[in-house]
């Protein structure tokens, strides 16, 4: 368990109305949000739930921007389809017919770019995508996230990946270097304004759509044993927008930000961070992980502090290709 501590910077301004709502489901809990934490929450609440495959991009049309980051080379980088672009999202194969189809109409004139997306926006592509009928392959690679990120902010923005795994496959966010990763994290908030993306197997936290979801039972001090494990059987990508220590037990949580809105509390999803630990691990056969968000100038001294917990940066593979002209490079 780790040690009992003082306040320490919460975000910048804006993040009182989070902080109020996290009071309604942990009265008297202290929640250590990420920079910029209530910009984000404006820009994640008014956004409906992810297309098919685009979780990994999907986390970013909110992050990006409400830290700064509203534009690259003329697009929107609110706009799910363009990230998707810059990410190399791989998309069901399903989803390419009717979105050609809405390309065809456009280019003949009988819709209005302007009417397309308002009656399509969640169906057309208008920048190139890959596309894959193989389950295992269609989402986000963490790599073609990370690209996303070093082009759309034009580099002012890079990635710490944090894999959940050794290059021989053996565990590295153990539980002890788990606990001194956040425990760094929390101390780090102000000065790194580091913000984080999880890639995880869902089934390994806690189920946020079920009935037993409730704030009563999340803070119970079993409350693993009172709400049921997820059964969505999916590799999953989630925004972190803040972290607690509970008073009950010392015990670290996450608070994440889901894709899909139904899940948690209109997508904010409480989960205790050990669970989320073994869900970073997983158990199916893939690779999972943490991409730490941060500025180019705190990129060096974050990356030397990791290696002194331990935690070698490196890139992870989660099924889904890799992007074909794009490759992360770790901090020398």
């Amino acid at each position: 368990m780790a040690g009992r501590h003082g306040p320490r910077a919460p975000g910048r301004a804006g993040s009182a109305a989070v902080q109020e709502r996290f009071a309604t489901w942990f009265p008297g809990e202290q929640l250590i949000t990420v920079d910029r934490a209530g910009e984000i929450a404006v820009h994640f609440d008014a956004l409906g739930p992810q297309r098919p495959a685009t979780c990994g991009a999907y986390a970013l049309s909110y992050l990006l921007p409400a830290i700064g980051f509203t534009t690259h080379e003329g697009s929107d980088l609110a706009a799910e389809d363009y990230l998707a672009h810059l990410a190399a999202v791989i998309v069901e194969a399903e989803e390419v017919g009717p979105s050609d189809e809405i390309s065809r109409r456009v280019a003949a004139g009988e819709l209005s770019e302007d009417e397309a997306l308002r009656r399509f926006g969640r169906t057309w592509y208008r920048f190139p995508v890959r596309a894959s009928a193989d389950p295992v392959e269609s989402g986000t690679s963490p790599t073609g996230v990370a690209r996303a990120i070093a082009l759309g902010t034009g580099g002012a923005l890079g990635c710490v990946p944090i894999a959940s795994r050794a290059a021989d496959g053996a565990t590295q966010l153990k539980p002890e270097r788990w606990e001194q990763l956040l425990e760094l994290l929390a101390d780090h908030v102000a000065d790194w304004r580091w913000h984080a993306i999880l890639n995880y197997e869902a089934n390994q936290l806690l189920r946020p759509a079920d009935t037993r979801y409730r704030p009563e039972n999340l803070r119970a001090i079993n409350a693993a044993e009172l709400i049921p494990r997820d059964d969505w059987g999916v590799g999953h990508f989630a925004g972190l927008l803040g972290l607690w220590q509970r008073r009950v037990d010392g015990a670290w949580w996450l608070l994440l930000l889901d894709t899909y809105k139904e899940r948690g509390f209109e997508g904010y999803q409480p989960q205790p961070a050990e669970m989320v630990r073994r869900a970073l691990v997983r158990e199916d056969g893939r690779g999972g992980g943490m991409l730490l968000v941060l500025p180019r100038a705190v990129l060096e001294p974050a990356t030397e502090a990791l290696r002194r917990l331990g935690i070698e940066p490196r890139a992870w593979s989660n099924g889904s290709p890799e992007p074909d002209n794009w490759t992360w490079r770790p901090v020398a």
